[in-house]
């Protein structure tokens, strides 16, 4: 199934993403002419709501208006407030989760295309070219933040554009000045086998899983396997299989009408009392709690 994402609000119309086999999510460009989707994203904490591993073809800018997300990219972690945003180079791996409160989002996802060919060609090319470069903080100065407040509440006018442009461009230039060519170069071979065996734990996840089993899948043995999992998720395979079960569950709860004793089948728990048991570990109550508390306000 696809993963349930927090919901989404692009120029009025509300929407949920969603990823596919691969872990691509899908972006809802405003229009054919111009390749920009902007929208806002309200994560519950009470509901942990999370985004898990994904990635997208188009470059992407967060901000953080309301409350706190934890970022994880290509194993690195770090937390996102309101006085930083983060540029996602395109198809690198990444998730968030909120840390002590809800959370409201500004994204904007976009294609290198939309900025004159020259600027592209001679400054931002080479730096997306670069394998050293997944993705850049910039700690935003006060005029931006109000830029920021400004697009929150954006509206699919034409002119509109410019303000986007404007503000990509100025984005740009300081990430530029910052970027430095001999920052050290990730493993693209090591990041291609881990991004291997996460789609493979994604397609498989209902089924009994070992370490073997995952290893096996990119021909890697038990010990790589579980370094490059700690490496870019803080976890062990196994245990990023089971939250990944429970988060699939969770989001099974919310939007469907199945069973909990079904649900906990089809996530690969053969006793419902244990399934139960980590939910309520994960998530701070039962299921059917859950269910009641938030599937009618997720649905």
């Amino acid at each position: 199934m696809s993963a349930s994402f927090p919901k989404c609000n692009q120029a009025g119309i509300e929407f949920v993403i969603s990823t596919n086999e691969d872990l691509r999510e899908e972006s809802m460009f405003l229009s054919e002419e111009f390749p920009i989707a902007m929208y806002t994203q309200n994560f519950i904490h009470a509901a942990s709501d999370s985004i898990p591993f994904h990635w997208h073809d188009e470059l992407q800018i967060t901000w953080i208006s309301e409350g706190e997300l934890e970022y994880c990219i290509n194993g690195d972690k770090f937390k996102l407030g309101s006085d930083k945003l983060v540029l996602v180079q395109s198809h690198q791996l990444h998730s968030s989760h909120t840390t002590t409160s809800d959370v409201k989002t500004l994204c904007i996802n976009f294609t290198p295309e939309i900025f004159h060919p020259l600027i592209l060609k001679k400054y931002i090319q080479p730096m997306l070219d670069s394998h050293a470069f997944a993705y850049s903080l910039l700690l935003l100065k006060p005029y931006q933040i109000t830029m920021l407040k400004k697009l929150q509440n954006w509206k699919k006018e034409p002119l509109g554009y410019f303000s986007v442009m404007n503000f990509l461009s100025q984005v740009f230039e300081e990430i530029l000045k910052e970027f430095e060519e001999d920052t050290e170069t990730p493993d693209r071979e090591e990041t291609r086998l881990f991004h291997e065996m996460l789609g493979f734990v994604h397609a498989n996840f209902a089924q009994p899983l070992s370490v073997k089993d995952i290893a096996d899948s990119v021909i890697l043995n038990k010990n790589r396997c579980t370094a490059l999992f700690k490496k870019y998720t803080n976890m062990s395979p196994i245990k990023y299989l089971n939250e990944y079960r429970l988060y699939t569950a969770k989001n099974m709860i919310l939007h469907t009408d199945k069973s909990i004793s079904d649900i906990s089948a089809d996530v690969g728990y053969n006793q419902i009392s244990h399934f139960i048991e980590q939910f309520r570990l994960s998530y701070g109550m039962s299921p059917l709690k859950y269910r009641n508390k938030f599937g009618r306000e997720a649905l």
